[in-house]
């Protein structure tokens, strides 16, 4: 049972691992060192997922980090060795600040997950020229709404929406 469960995850488990290590500046390098690491470690010898996590914690984002202890246990008991698929749900809506550039306010909402579960939420702005930008992540904790304003700076045109999850970047169940 576990193997059936466990298994077809493989390749969703590694896209979301790249996607929480990717930066603007060095795109999926980072991603890139992990995994050539991890085949030169492991070449020719049996690994186990034990060892790929290792890995991963050995090249972990600060980011990634979100029990403040270079582990990433919360990550592999969810995503890999559990079950619970997250929702997720944002409203957003822009406004104008006091120094004429855009506010986005949002609010982003997790749910069907247990207390534990945590996860970090890419959150994209699609721009009126049609460009798709990475802004950030957001920190969830357990089934939690998160309320913010964030100022975009340096924008001073309203983007056409703020989007979740744009690159699959969260196996989660469909809203």
């Amino acid at each position: 049972m576990t193997r059936r469960l466990i298994y077809p995850k493989g390749a969703y488990v590694l896209h979301m691992i790249r996607m929480m290590m990717h930066d603007s500046r060095g795109g999926d390098q980072q991603f890139k060192e992990l995994m050539q690491d991890f085949v030169k470690t492991y070449s020719g010898k049996a690994a186990t997922t034990e060892d790929f996590k290792a890995m991963v914690e050995k090249h972990m984002t600060r980011e990634m980090d979100l029990e403040g202890n270079h582990k990433m246990d919360w990550f592999f008991n969810e995503y890999v060795y559990g079950t619970q698929l997250p929702v997720y749900r944002m409203d957003s809506s822009f406004d104008t600040g006091p120094d004429g550039g855009v506010v986005m306010n949002v609010k982003l909402n997790q749910s069907a997950v247990d207390d534990k579960f945590r996860m970090l939420v890419p959150i994209y702005l699609e721009l009126e020229d049609g460009k798709t930008v990475f802004l950030g992540r957001a920190r969830l904790n357990g089934n939690t709404s998160l309320e913010q304003k964030i100022p975009l700076k340096g924008l001073k045109t309203k983007p056409r929406r703020a989007v979740i999850n744009y690159y699959d970047d969260v196996l989660a169940s469909p809203s």
